[in-house]
């Protein structure tokens, strides 16, 4: 995938803007391999606060997440509720994995699958059926505090939008210019400021990058015809 210095300038434009004057996001100081990995499936399709609202249900309702494994895809649908987008899916996935990395590590507190350093984690999490990039690239940022970003499909959709990304980029293209251009110290602040404003009704990002779109559309119109 071919990108241009516009698209740089706007990712550097609306990330810098977003994190300006709000109170910089926290990241916990420790997160826990398999709750992070429920999160993510949860958050995936959902907002986040959706997201912690299920996973709070989840943890009320369930012994631990062990329990959850071997729970009934139905009754996990009924406990999780309808704010999440696709339950019936969502608790389908979340338990397939659950039960991929148990009947490989007879475990679900995998210190094989954390302590492989960020590579081999990486590779193993692509190989459980049911991973996604999003939820891998979760973990990595969570667990392991690799330089990584993830993704949902409507934060790749509203880059788009705003021309911060190309239109033809898959979700991996996406992850890999956007980490070229920011840091490792920045990837979980880049990640919330553009999941929160992706979520709004009314994005600041259009507001942000009305001038550039204005422009571009200028320059168009006045290029001469060859």
């Amino acid at each position: 995938m071919k990108t241009s210095d516009q698209e740089v300038q706007k990712l550097k434009k609306l990330f810098t803007a977003l994190k300006k004057g709000g109170e910089k996001p926290k990241k916990p100081s420790h997160c826990d391999f398999i709750e992070t990995l429920v999160f993510a499936i949860l958050s995936e399709n959902a907002t986040e606060a959706a997201a912690r609202a299920a996973i709070k249900k989840i943890q009320s309702h369930f012994v631990d997440f062990n329990d959850l494994r071997v729970a009934r895809i139905e009754e996990t649908v009924e406990i999780i509720g309808h704010d999440i987008q696709e339950p019936g899916k969502c608790a389908a996935r979340l338990i397939a994995l659950l039960n991929a990395i148990f009947q490989k590590y007879d475990c679900l507190s995998p210190e094989d699958l954390t302590n492989a350093g960020k590579k081999n984690t990486r590779e193993l999490l692509e190989k459980f059926s049911g991973m996604t990039d999003f939820v891998r690239a979760y973990i990595m940022m969570m667990v392991l505090n690799a330089h990584v970003v993830p993704l949902t499909e409507k934060m790749t959709q509203y880059l788009k939008t705003f021309g911060v990304i190309s239109p033809d980029a898959d979700s991996i293209q996406a992850e890999t210019f956007i980490e070229k251009h920011i840091s490792a110290a920045e990837v979980h602040t880049f990640y919330a400021v553009i999941r929160h404003d992706s979520d709004l009704a009314s994005p600041k990002a259009a507001q942000i990058l009305a001038d550039d779109k204005a422009k571009s559309a200028a320059q168009k119109k006045n290029k001469p015809k060859k």
